[in-house]
């Protein structure tokens, strides 16, 4: 079988840790990533409100640590698991420190929480952080109550949410209109608004209009619009206009329109203008998110009518942060990896390390299987490591040096 040269990549850190990297072209083996969930990874969490009513959201944070010994990998994930009574907001939270630098992603979905981490927590030490979301209580019956018991799948303890499930309600008169919102766990960057509209289905004077506007943080999605006419009947806007009930008309702002509902065409019968909006990235930092409307109408043989408010939806919240710590000073690190794929790593290769004067220092070092040794407390000086052996589907030059400096100014690695 002919063997193929090694190519060889070199990353110098010159700090008070040096860290440098070897590359091959052959196909070693894979350091294989882990789930974290039941190992320990994670310090706690928490939930923010405990007792919550149908459709009320409250928010978790976890914190993590590795405890390892700082043997944590590229790829390792950390899932939880929430219960089917909590849903989360489809989003992804990065995960960074202060200085920018990536430590891997948290996906959120419906019915769990992946966190992956990167490369990065191979480098570093004591790897730590700490993720927020937010969660919506649902799947509990009406007129019940239920108590539901989560670790989230992690070794730490159960804690108790109690969930009020929605409420039969009774009969009687409902408000002429009123408007809501709110935020879908499969599309958290969206708002739903509902202008819920003669409800009665009251005789009517004169045209009922609607002024709605939308607030900062947002913008119009003018193809969502649906019209639900007593609740059976769903309208697009060109069918609206059809059949003679009446119009919607954008203003140039492209934030704010006009719904008009004929008199004759609206006596008798009640209506719910739907559409959506789109949350922009200034609007995700908003805590509230809100939306303007006025309405004037009359009541067959009554006075006329008019009310104006701000329709309010909370925001979704989460956020997440990570750290770790570079290697002691005086440390040299040697990762060896496939010349352009620094996750595939090879184990099992053997180094020696000498001063520029060609005395070696300490014994033999052989790359565990993250590809990775590491030699401490090595004091300011000109070096150079030389490898002495490598599997036998790899071929290396046994009398290539590679030097590197222990920088005295450093602080850090």
């Amino acid at each position: 079988m002919k063997r193929q040269s090694k190519r060889v990549f070199l990353m110098f850190l010159t700090l008070m840790i040096f860290m440098f990297t070897i590359g091959q072209s052959l196909v070693p083996m894979i350091a294989n990533a882990q789930e974290l969930a039941t190992t320990g990874f994670v310090d706690s969490f928490t939930i923010d409100k405990t007792t919550l009513n149908y459709g009320e959201q409250t928010e978790i944070k976890v914190n993590f640590s590795d405890k390892s010994g700082n043997q944590m990998k590229a790829g390792d994930t950390l899932t939880l698991t929430l219960p089917p009574e909590l849903q989360g907001f489809t989003s992804t939270i990065p995960l960074k420190n202060e200085a920018g630098t990536d430590f891997g992603t948290v996906q959120i979905t419906t019915t769990n929480v992946i966190c992956t981490f990167t490369n990065v927590v191979e480098t570093l030490q004591n790897i730590r952080g700490n993720f927020y979301f937010t969660v919506r209580a649902t799947n509990v019956a009406t007129d019940q109550k239920k108590d539901v018991e989560t670790n989230l799948g992690t070794n730490l303890d159960k804690q108790t949410i109690t969930i009020a499930g929605p409420t039969s309600g009774g009969s009687g008169s409902k408000p002429f209109f009123y408007k809501a919102g709110d935020i879908q766990p499969d599309k958290a960057d969206q708002v739903r608004w509902f202008l819920n509209i003669n409800l009665n289905k009251e005789y009517l004077s004169r045209d009922i209009v609607v002024s709605d506007r939308l607030q900062d943080g947002q913008t119009l999605n003018k193809d969502s619009f649906r019209i639900v006419v007593d609740n059976r009947e769903s309208l697009s806007i060109e069918e609206f206009r059809q059949q003679r009930y009446g119009d919607i008309q954008f203003n140039d702002d492209g934030q704010s329109f006009k719904v008009v509902i004929n008199w004759n065409m609206g006596s008798a019968r009640s209506f719910t203008v739907s559409y959506t909006s789109t949350i922009t990235e200034s609007g995700k930092s908003q805590e509230f998110l809100k939306n303007h409307y006025e309405i004037d109408y009359q009541i067959l043989y009554k006075d006329s009518g008019s009310e104006s408010d701000s329709a309010i939806v909370r925001n979704i919240d989460m956020g997440g942060a990570a750290d770790g710590d570079l290697p002691p000073k005086g440390t040299l690190r040697i990762v060896k990896h496939i010349d352009g794929d620094k996750d595939k790593v090879i184990p099992n290769v053997t180094f020696n390390v000498y001063k520029e004067s060609g005395e070696q220092i300490g014994g033999t070092l052989t790359t565990d299987d993250k590809g990775m040794v590491e030699v401490p407390d090595l004091v300011v000086g000109n070096y150079y490591v030389q490898e002495i052996h490598a599997p036998d589907y790899l071929d290396f030059d046994p009398q290539a040096k590679v030097s590197f400096t222990m920088d005295v100014n450093a602080e850090k690695g």
